[in-house]
């Protein structure tokens, strides 16, 4: 009889604690459709094969933003290591091999050591031409996957380093850089190093380096690299986090002096042109009327243009302008840097008028479907005076983080006129957008340049 009770009582736990599982899910799913990131802290307890199912609903749904899909990612990555979830998710995993875009992305970023074997197929499979590889995005999760594992055997950086190379597409290069920062390998520092300078990763190569060694060179990068690496034949590795390095340049900023002869001619409002493929998205919106805005927007861009007489003609570009839609410039949205486009980009900056609303969301849009996709750009410069007339900032934060999930692109944004928070002591959405993606955030007031 005890023996028959307590059998009862065990499956009358176990059925409560399922029912109450199932209730905390419930109020999970309606925190997150309500936009409240916080709801899905419940998570960090709920490790069971019935949460991991909801994790991965969530993740291959559409409705869900990719900002919830980015906080899911980091809750599970700290799931334990016994955890039963874990073992649902590797079971979809096999079963599902060619998954999606968002699906392939959760499983790189969850960094379960039991993947590793999957994702280094995927580069294995990664053959013929790189530059016509026709899916660089899942080389460039694979790689990112491998990133976040230390102990990376020296094959597997040789491999990736390879993938360093111009004739790869820049979302596996720049997620090739970015990973090779978290092996721990001196080969990772060796292949890193002469793309020290390079236009297009040089931002992801040298917060590599940092993250390794815990070193930074401003003063010819490339030639103290070298002599560094000459005087060091073991390295003391640092293994920083990525942020660790952001940490790094805001302590040099506060104590480095300003110096006004880097403000060149060779600088958007301000912010260093650089990159083998660019985008100008333009606000010319009714607002862009007060003092002297669309004016000074047209000798900014009118510069940039002097400026690309003097780069390669292979360096591709592409100015994208919004008000009550966007358009572009060109008719494929990309041009390479020749006479007779440069030509034409000068005519259409010269024609630009403000009026209309400021359909910030479109543009994104337009330039993440209609311009990306071929495009093979690594950097956006963003200007805009006002805040989306055609949707909010959550809308604006989730295109942005797409295009950067997809190509690796860093997106500048300038701010012209009023961009503040909503929230006094955050960041304004110009400033969110930039810190998402890896790009700097310039505010520049009426009346300054």
């Amino acid at each position: 009889m005890r023996c028959f009770l307590a059998i009862l009582l065990t499956l009358s736990l176990a059925g409560f604690a399922a029912g109450d599982e199932a209730a905390q899910l419930k109020s999970i799913a309606k925190g997150m459709r309500e936009g409240e990131q916080e709801a899905l802290g419940g998570l960090k307890e709920l490790h069971s094969e019935k949460a991991a199912a909801w994790v991965l609903e969530a993740v291959s749904s559409h409705r869900v933003g990719g900002g919830m899909k980015a906080r899911l990612a980091e809750i599970v990555a700290g799931w334990p290591a016994t955890a039963a979830g874990r073992r649902t998710l590797l079971d979809w995993l096999a079963k599902h091999p060619a998954c999606g875009e968002d699906e392939l992305l959760f499983f790189a970023e969850i960094h379960l050591k039991e993947t590793r074997s999957f994702f280094w197929s995927l580069i294995e499979q990664a053959k013929g031409e790189p530059g016509r590889l026709k899916a660089p995005y899942r080389l460039a999760m694979a790689v990112k996957a491998l990133g976040f594992f230390e102990d990376t055997p020296e094959l597997v950086v040789s491999r990736i380093g390879s993938f360093l190379s111009e004739e790869h597409a820049h979302v596996v290069r720049a997620c090739s850089a970015d990973a090779l920062g978290g092996m721990r390998q001196r080969k990772a520092a060796e292949v890193l190093l002469p793309h020290v300078e390079d236009e297009a990763i040089g931002p992801q190569v040298v917060r590599s380096l940092y993250r390794l060694t815990g070193k930074h060179f401003e003063h010819e990068p490339s030639k103290q690299w070298l002599a560094w690496l000459a005087e060091n034949a073991q390295i003391d590795f640092k293994m920083h986090a990525p942020a660790d390095f952001d940490e790094f340049l805001k302590v040099q900023a506060l104590v480095k002096p300003v110096d006004d002869s880097l403000i060149d001619m060779e600088s958007f409002y301000g912010v260093k042109v650089e990159g083998n493929g660019l985008l100008f998205i333009l606000d010319v919106s009714g607002s862009m009327t007060i003092g002297e805005r669309i004016s000074k927007l047209r000798g900014q861009m009118g510069n940039i243009l002097t400026v690309l007489e003097g780069r390669p003609e292979r360096l591709r570009y592409g100015i994208l302008t919004f008000a009550d839609w966007a358009e572009s410039c060109f008719p494929k949205g990309i041009a390479v840097n020749d006479v007779a486009s440069r030509k034409k980009a000068t005519k259409y900056i010269e024609s630009l008028e403000a009026d209309g609303g400021t359909a910030m969301v479109a543009a994104l849009n337009h330039a993440k479907d209609k311009v990306l996709p071929d495009a093979n750009l690594d950097t956006i410069y963003l200007l805009s005076d006002g805040e989306p007339s055609d949707g909010n900032a959550e809308m604006v934060l989730n295109v942005a983080r797409r295009i950067h999930q997809l190509h690796q692109c860093r997106i500048h944004t300038i701010a012209i006129g009023e961009d503040q928070p909503t929230v006094f002591g955050e960041k304004s959405l110009l400033e969110e957008v930039a810190a998402l993606t890896g790009g700097t955030f310039t505010r520049v007031r009426d009346g300054e340049r």
